[in-house]
């Protein structure tokens, strides 16, 4: 007697996460997002294209982000919290002030410099004056993640004298801005080009030897 046939086993399913991988789910999403920006631009890109990029509803979508210009600030704010998780590791309080500076100027140049943040960048800087709340959430991230890393730093060099600053948080601002206001420069005006032609350890040098002579200890 022969034995009856076993039923087939379905294969597994491919695609998305399935329910209850929230973190998996909202990664897959932003990924397509990603995608998505970057090869539309934010004019062009929509809620619906990303929907159909990521294989889920509009309804998904809109479940977690209020509009377009939230989805996009929570692209930008992958790759800023990326870089503020890897500021955040660094063990700076046990190194002398220019040299925590520059390594926390070396890791955010770097990043910087990334591909997809090059791009996100550029769409945000062209798109602001049509779009304002891009450049609120672009300033918003930051602000959260690494101006708050470096001023946490310089609040710390301020409680144990190595440093001499009145306003940390404020100090914290412009020494980003000193940093990366020429990297932004070159990339809005020069493009990659122009870019790799900037040294960037004769700038980093240069500029945390500026900051460091108004941020030094008075003797």
């Amino acid at each position: 007697m022969m034995d009856a046939p076993q039923p087939r086993t379905a294969p597994p399913k491919r695609g998305r996460p399935r329910r209850g991988t929230e973190i998996a789910r909202t990664a897959a999403l932003i990924n397509a997002a990603t995608r998505v920006f970057l090869r539309e631009g934010y004019g062009l890109a929509s809620i619906d294209k990303v929907a159909a990029e990521a294989g889920v509803s509009t309804r998904t979508i809109y479940e977690r982000y209020k509009n377009k210009a939230d989805l996009l600030g929570a692209v930008i704010g992958r790759l800023v919290d990326r870089m503020s998780t890897v500021l955040s590791t660094l063990d700076l309080n046990r190194l002398e002030p220019k040299a925590a500076l520059t390594l926390i100027a070396e890791i955010i140049t770097d990043r910087a410099r990334d591909p997809d943040a090059v791009a996100l960048f550029r769409i945000v800087a062209t798109e602001a004056h049509r779009f304002p709340e891009l450049a609120a959430k672009m300033r918003e991230n930051n602000k959260l993640c690494v101006d708050n890393v470096v001023a946490n730093y310089l609040r710390a060099g301020a409680r144990q004298g190595v440093l001499n600053l009145a306003d940390p948080d404020r100090a914290a601002t412009l020494f980003l801005q000193m940093i990366c206001s020429e990297l932004h420069d070159r990339l809005l005006f020069g493009g990659e080009a122009e870019l790799a032609t900037l040294d960037f350890k004769s700038h980093v040098d240069h500029v945390i030897d500026l900051f460091l002579l108004g941020a030094a200890p008075r003797k």
